[in-house]
């Protein structure tokens, strides 16, 4: 194994041996720290092996059609890297272990990879590295961007931390960032290509804050602060962000503006209400309908005064689309929308069809609800 050499004023000095890293990634936000850590590599001895491990594959799509693989894959080819270690089983588990032991790797970075590293693994390591994209430990968990932007946050950052064997985000800190406006990186856009399921802020922070963590990252292994860390005391709160779920996709007319609305929806994706619909037993039950498009009205402009609620809608031949009134007297115009059973189609399908998929009683009802 080589060993790296340092000149200083015609000294030779030794340093370390040089990190055998094992890297565990899945998405945008992983793909900077593990594009900088192979330029690392690349450019000095710091670094002697970098290998990437990733979830499998997964068939999507209509009639699970299309082999969709993370996207760090990609950028692991692009790199001429070697192929990636999947590992999602016992057995995956078992096989890296063997790995780490015949070929002397001694560090593990782990940057969303979507499942807490096994303790067995760790043990044979000498260090452990995560980078999260919050400021720790402020949004512990798995959507810690996500909480940022759905909480109207003035600052976020990143934390690189240890490796805890059994909790998630609860390792040493080893290093912050100061912390950074969300405006200001929200106006810097994207730098990877991100698919169409991804939200539009979600997205563009995803990659900011990847840059962010990848820079900070690399200087912790340049300045070789892994290798006794001395925890940080972080002045921010302790709080939790969970896994996105269904339910917070689901608008709240009453006690959500329109700003507020349209923030969720280039954060989480899609929303959806709930409509009233008559059977053909004449019972009334609830059918989903599905927001992909939408924008407020601007402050200042008239809402139809038919809209006397929050959730009221009605279609404007005009402008070829639904007003919905929301909380805080705002309003949105709605353009692509889904009915529960049905393609995504613009406003007018939308309200050509609503009588004939809700019965004629409660296609006059001209009311979005919010399920409890």
């Amino acid at each position: 194994m080589k060993i790296g050499v340092l000149r200083l004023k015609g000294r030779r000095w030794f340093s370390h041996r040089p990190l055998n890293i094992l890297f565990f990634g899945s998405d945008e936000f992983s793909m900077h720290s593990f594009r900088a850590l192979d330029s690392l590599r690349k450019t000095s001895t710091m670094i002697g092996k970098l290998q990437l491990v990733s979830r499998p594959a997964k068939w999507c799509g209509r009639q699970k059609s299309q082999l969709k693989y993370p996207p760090i894959v990609t950028a692991n080819q692009k790199l001429g890297s070697p192929l990636p270690l999947s590992c999602e089983t016992s057995q995956d588990w078992a096989n890296l272990r063997d790995i780490v032991e015949n070929d002397n790797y001694n560090m593990i970075v782990a940057v969303s990879f979507g499942k807490l590293i096994s303790q067995e693994l760790l043990r044979h390591v000498k260090y452990s590295l995560n980078v999260h994209p919050s400021l720790l430990p402020r949004y512990k968990g798995a959507s810690p961007i996500q909480y940022a932007l759905l909480n109207r946050d003035e600052f976020t950052g990143v934390t690189v931390q240890t490796l805890d064997p059994l909790k998630f985000d609860h390792g040493t800190i080893v290093a912050q960032t100061e912390p950074l406006k969300i405006k200001d990186l929200l106006s810097k856009g994207t730098i990877n290509q991100f698919d169409k399921e991804t939200p539009l802020k979600t997205a563009i922070l995803m990659d900011q804050l990847g840059l962010e963590g990848a820079s900070l990252l690399v200087k912790v292994i340049l300045d070789r602060s892994y290798e006794n860390p001395l925890k940080i005391i972080s002045s921010y709160d302790p709080s939790y962000a969970s896994k996105i779920s269904s339910r917070d996709k689901q608008v709240d007319w009453s006690n959500e503006s329109a700003e507020s609305i349209v923030n969720k929806l280039q954060t989480v994706g899609p929303l959806y209400t709930h409509k009233e619909v008559q059977t053909k037993n004449n019972e009334v039950t609830l059918k989903r309908i599905i927001f992909h498009s939408f924008s407020a009205v601007p402050e200042g402009l008239l809402i139809p005064q038919v809209l006397e609620a929050p959730g009221d809608f009605v279609y404007s031949k005009e402008d070829q689309c639904l007003y919905v009134r929301c909380g805080k007297n705002s309003c949105i115009t709605i353009h692509d929308l889904q009915f529960e059973g049905f393609k995504v189609e613009n406003a007018n399908q939308f309200i050509t069809s609503l009588r004939k998929r809700c019965g004629a009683a409660m296609c006059q009802n001209q009311k979005f609800t919010t399920q409890n």
